[in-house]
């Protein structure tokens, strides 16, 4: 088989796959010859991303799911296993809520970020371990975030749901071994989405450009392409020995020293 189309024959199901980072990596696995199944809460733009996917003559269908409500994440499951006839790779990509900070966080942004965030991973995965146990294994992939061990500028809901998906990861990737299904994560840093590349490349950005490159030991930010190829490697036959993996894909940003990062700020141009 060659490696362009390594996931023929296999289904996929993605949450929160209507733009952004899901939609990437849906984009991806439909590239490498996988049935995709795009779930989202937006029937508009999870119609259009199916549309674009088709148009490439690639397979795709679109499964509306609130995930914050009770039972939609095992609903989505079943109905999204039973449309393909069988199920192979779970993303956990959807997350909700508001950026808010410490002193304007309220009761409801904590609960839907969490339900939607980490209880719905949760019963999705363990649906989806069911379907897949009984097919002969599969892979269940987390999209946690470096915000899982590091304290950013996201709401504190954020921090702990992905902090959450991290230890998940790790719990499923000792239970749910024996059954075949691996588990694993992937811990995204600064990615420039599509939908917000327009505004970071703005020619009034540029001081804010200068300070992400500065930040990145590559020089450069990330963007979602390389969030699809951690995962594509990470739910396929060359991974078939790595479970419980939590991939930080930063470019080195957070293991460097940040003292040294002061020492070294002169050197960027920048002044405070």
């Amino acid at each position: 088989m060659s490696l362009g189309r390594e996931y023929a024959g296999k289904v996929v199901l993605i949450t929160g796959a209507a733009r952004g980072i899901g939609l990437g990596v849906a984009r991806q696995f439909a590239c490498a010859g996988a049935r995709v199944l795009i779930a989202d809460v937006s029937a508009a733009t999870g119609a259009a991303a199916v549309a674009e996917l088709k148009g490439q003559g690639l397979a795709a269908d679109f499964l509306e799911v609130d995930l914050g409500q009770t039972g939609a994440a095992q609903a989505m499951v079943q109905q999204g296993s039973s449309l393909a006839g069988r199920l192979d790779v779970l993303v956990n990509n959807a997350r909700a809520g508001r950026r808010l900070g410490l002193l304007e966080e309220t009761e409801e942004d904590w609960d839907l970020a969490m339900t939607v965030g980490l209880k719905a991973a949760f019963f999705a995965a363990q649906a989806a371990l069911r379907v897949m146990a009984a097919s002969g294994g599969g892979c269940i992939l987390n999209i946690a975030s470096v915000a899982s061990m590091l304290a950013t500028n996201e709401a504190p809901s954020y921090h702990a749901a992905k902090a959450g998906l991290f230890q998940l990861t790790r719990y499923l990737a000792v239970a749910a071994g024996p059954h075949r299904v691996r588990a694993n994560a992937v811990l995204p840093g600064l990615i420039v989405q599509d939908e917000h590349r327009a505004r970071f490349n703005a020619a009034d950005n540029e001081s804010y450009r200068k300070l992400a490159g500065f930040y990145q030991p590559l020089g450069e930010v990330g963007a979602e392409q390389d969030v699809a190829e951690a995962a594509l490697f990470l739910c396929s036959e060359r991974a078939r020995y790595v479970s419980g993996a939590c991939l930080i894909l930063d470019g080195g940003a957070t293991v460097q020293d940040q003292f040294g990062m002061m020492l070294r700020w002169p050197q960027s141009g920048l002044r405070g």
